[in-house]
């Protein structure tokens, strides 16, 4: 295809647009979480109810980011004309199949994530996760188990994907990939969001149906967020170190009184790694069977990352995420 026969200023406006709507997101949902924060302890001081108890926190933490940023971000996005794939079943066999790939690519880039995090902070960087997966409040499964899940996926794969499908399939999967890895702003998230945000544009791309994403991505923050903290709530590390000065028999009682624990945990840690290893090998397979159908207004390889990621939108979005990571980083 000639370069001629396309308008690339008018293609950068349109990936223009989605940088600054996912700028607003951004942005809305610092100030708004900022508001929450600050504002009752103007009016009823350091131990207020938000402050202080987990329902606050959780409130404060993520209402903003759902009736506040991602509707005001959504209503930039919306005047781009959207074209949904064309809609396929995904057999259970398959989703079974793609399963493993997601814990796969999630639990290689936490390593990677992990690692990285800790070699730039001088090993000072903590995941910002941890306090949200560690607290027992019920509203942790309603919001990450069920509204991050749809919420980003309706984001993050229908209204990206939808807008840019036409450009390039390749193209809107890495960008809505991409931009989703960056949106959680932190490293030790940033590698295995953008590994599964890749697989689940895919998915969405071929299907045209939310649902599938959606139910990766629940299952995959259930096992983040629920299942592996309630699995170390259940292991008494205290008694598990006290082991080694305890008596014969001490030792032997407390060893009777971890071990269910223990079992339970070590039982996990090897489903886990028989389930990545069943990932690689299919990750590998499946490479040879990804399609990549021609688009629409395809743009020349030559054209696309400057059409996309050069312009006003998308190197805003990419700042801001990046100072964000930088803050989490060494704060």
């Amino acid at each position: 295809m000639d370069d001629i026969n396309y308008d690339f200023k008018s293609e950068r406006k349109i990936f223009s647009r989605i940088g600054f709507a996912l700028s607003v997101i951004l942005v809305v949902a610092f100030v708004t979480q900022a508001i929450c924060i600050v504002v009752p302890k103007l009016i009823w001081g350091e131990d207020n109810w938000f402050s202080t108890s987990s329902w606050g926190f959780w409130i404060s933490s993520f209402a903003p980011i759902y009736l506040f940023a991602i509707p005001s971000g959504l209503l930039i996005m919306k005047k781009i004309p959207a074209q949904k794939p064309e809609e396929h079943s995904l057999k259970i066999g398959k989703f079974l199949t793609v399963l493993p790939i997601v814990f796969f690519v999630m639990y290689t880039g936490n390593i990677i994530g992990t690692t990285l995090s800790a070699i730039l902070s001088g090993g000072k960087a903590q995941n910002a996760l941890d306090e949200y997966a560690t607290d027992n409040n019920p509203l942790k499964v309603v919001v990450m188990v069920i509204l991050a899940p749809i919420l980003e996926e309706f984001v993050f794969r229908k209204q990206l994907i939808d807008r840019t499908r036409q450009y390039g399939e390749k193209l809107t999967v890495l960008l809505s990939g991409l931009t989703f890895g960056l949106l959680h702003q932190n490293l030790f998230q940033f590698f295995y969001a953008f590994g599964i945000g890749v697989i689940f544009a895919y998915i969405y791309l071929r299907t045209g149906k939310l649902r599938y994403t959606v139910l990766m991505h629940a299952i995959v923050n259930f096992m983040g967020a629920v299942i592996a903290p309630w699995i170390l709530s259940i292991v008494d590390l205290d008694k598990i170190s006290s082991i080694s000065a305890a008596t014969n028999e001490e030792a032997m009682t407390l060893i009777l009184e971890v071990l269910p624990g223990l079992l339970i945990m070590l039982v996990y840690a090897f489903a886990l790694m028989g389930l990545s290893i069943l990932g690689l090998i299919l990750f590998i397979l499946s490479l040879r069977k990804l399609v990549w159908k021609p688009a629409e207004n395809q743009l020349p390889q030559g054209a696309a990352v400057k059409t996309v990621y050069k312009n006003a939108g998308m190197i805003l979005y990419i700042i801001l995420c990046a100072v964000f990571i930088v803050i989490a980083l060494f704060n």
